[in-house]
């Protein structure tokens, strides 16, 4: 994109004067349903975030259109107190070393990021009723899992994925029956006890059975959402974090992987239907 069209892109983008700018590298791992969506496992930015794959806004849709799974790139990274954009996004000279585990905790650091087509690992978390629950019990039936904490305060975070999975609840069981389960994991295990669990729970379903609400120990949780792509650090009484939510197919294996917040409930339903479609053909 001509850099004078750039500017211009980045003042009707923004509207707002820069506040600061990070140089950033990564690896992409992902493309949003609109050509201005990245979803980029990046290195640590000192002071502001650690490492960790989140989506990323660009008014530079030519330089994303260039861009393939994989690729090693560089960017700016732009925020102010209202917005946060990239620009300037350049591959990296092949051979280019990233430290992407930085922010992790060693145990799990090179742990491989799950992609689609692979199998669930199997993990046993505690409900909101305190019972032990594997992931491989759930085998055999198509189950969409996200990761929240309870206390979470941004409203397009935690509490829009379980508005998402309430609005997603009837409209599952309506069409699928018994052949979907909805698994809330959370990742904040000190405070979110199963009693927690139990009255967030209230809120949102009256139907646990269907919709799970789940934690585990924090080893557990912690390799489990990195396995996900999810990292999440503790800062001013908050948890920082990045969002994914998972469609797991009735064999275990992973079929979507949706990072970020802007997918919604028709791409979903779309995508569990596709699946029992596919295992229904197939018996």
């Amino acid at each position: 994109m001509p850099r004078l069209l750039l500017l211009t892109a980045l003042l009707l983008w923004t509207g707002c004067r820069f506040s600061r700018t990070y140089e950033v590298r990564g690896r992409v791992v992902g493309f949003g349903d609109d050509p201005h969506t990245l979803f980029i496992q990046h290195e640590e930015i000192p002071g502001y975030m650690p490492a960790m794959t989140m989506p990323f806004r660009t008014p530079d849709t030519t330089a994303v259109s260039r861009l393939s799974l994989g690729d090693q790139i560089a960017f700016t990274f732009h925020v102010t107190r209202d917005s946060a954009w990239i620009i300037d996004i350049r591959r990296l000279p092949p051979g280019t070393r990233l430290n992407l585990d930085a922010g992790a905790p060693p145990a799990f650091q090179g742990l491989p990021l799950l992609q689609e087509g692979d199998p669930l690992p199997d993990a046993t978390l505690l409900t909101q009723d305190s019972l032990q629950l594997r992931l491989s019990d759930l085998q055999g039936r198509a189950l969409l899992l996200t990761f929240i904490y309870t206390r979470c305060p941004v409203p397009d975070f935690c509490p829009l994925m379980s508005r998402r999975f309430q609005q997603l609840q009837e409209p599952l069981k309506a069409r699928f029956g018994d052949r979907t389960r909805l698994l809330t994991i959370s990742f904040d295990p000190a405070y979110d006890t199963p009693s927690v669990l139990r009255r967030y729970a209230r809120h949102y379903t009256d139907d646990t059975r269907h919709w799970i609400f789940a934690t585990g120990d924090t080893t557990t949780i912690r390799r489990l959402a990195a396995q996900f792509g999810v990292h999440y650090e503790t800062e001013g009484g908050e948890i920082i974090h990045n969002l994914t939510t998972a469609l797991v197919m009735p064999d275990g294996r992973i079929g979507r992987i949706w990072r970020g917040n802007r997918w919604t409930t028709d791409e979903v339903l779309a995508a569990v239907a596709e699946v029992l479609a596919d295992t229904s053909a197939t018996r």
